[in-house]
């Protein structure tokens, strides 16, 4: 072991040359800086967390423009609906009231129509799958077919929603400006027979964090990579066992979570999800 002491470095050297005033000058402007940096970062922490807070939260319907091929990535409000020019109210069988605005932010509620139909609109909380079978065992016995409005929610109550659909025998659709987003998609995919109107919206992206029972708080259903590699494929498995194209969900996992990735009439079809054919050409 040596007793010789290394000779100061350039920066030390300068800061040794430095008055005593001007020294504790620099420190007190470094530590300055140092907290506007913070504070700045805590400003952008909060805007982001307040801009993540309205996206969780907004029930008034959002204006977008209609989704064309190539262009289908949208925003993505998980209870708030998707309006435009060319969009009108669905007509859900047995459902009277507004399908926009708080009946997205509800969770999701069964109502029986005419001849067979039901509907299925609002949020897909825990627990939804329990109260659809209540519903099918009690007066939706007779349901052979079921209508879609929801923004999704829980992945697992969906997978559990589209079994009990196929076991049921039931079929499924989106009605015309009808809108099926999330794991709403999981639900449609369960019918034996599969069909989307005129300008409804269905769209996939991938698992995220829903608001739980308080809209203040959010609770993350899949935290761990673990968990969101189990979930889909869980997901896949339900695509394949209903006969779906599995390669649907590729476009769920490309898509973040605040954003939808809306599918073309060519591409309901092209992925099975719908199973009614391509319309003939006008002559």
């Amino acid at each position: 072991m040596s007793d010789h002491q290394a000779s100061p470095g350039w920066i030390e050297r300068r800061l040794l040359s430095l008055p005593d005033g001007a020294l504790l000058r620099l420190v007190f402007f470094g530590v300055l800086a140092m907290g506007a940096s913070m504070l700045a970062q805590d400003v952008l922490n909060v805007v982001g967390d307040a801009g993540d807070r309205d996206r969780l939260t907004r029930t008034e319907p959002l204006r977008l423009p209609r989704p064309q091929p190539g262009d289908q990535i949208r925003p993505y409000l998980p209870l708030a609906v998707p309006v435009a020019p060319d969009r009108g109210e669905p007509v859900l069988p047995g459902y009277d009231a507004p399908a926009t605005g708080d009946a997205m932010a509800k969770a999701m509620s069964f109502h029986l129509g005419a001849d067979g139909a039901a509907s299925a609109v609002g949020r897909i909380d825990a627990g939804t799958a329990g109260a659809f079978r209540q519903f099918l065992d009690g007066e939706g016995q007779g349901v052979r077919r079921l209508a879609l409005h929801s923004p999704g929610g829980s992945v697992r109550d969906a997978i559990e929603m589209a079994t009990l659909i196929r076991d049921r025998k039931l079929e499924t659709e989106v009605p015309a400006d009808g809108y099926c987003a999330s794991a709403c998609p999981l639900v449609l995919a369960g019918g034996v027979a599969r069909q989307a109107g005129e300008s409804a919206w269905v769209g996939v992206h991938q698992v995220y964090a829903v608001p739980g029972g308080d809209r203040g708080r959010v609770r993350d259903l899949d935290r761990s990579v673990a968990q969101i590699q189990a979930t889909i494929a869980e997901c896949q498995n339900l695509l394949v066992a209903m006969d779906v194209d599995p390669r649907l969900w590729i476009h769920a996992m490309q898509t973040p979570a605040d954003e939808l990735y809306v599918l073309t009439p060519a591409e309901l079809r092209e992925f099975r999800l719908v199973t009614t054919p391509e319309p003939a050409p006008a002559s």
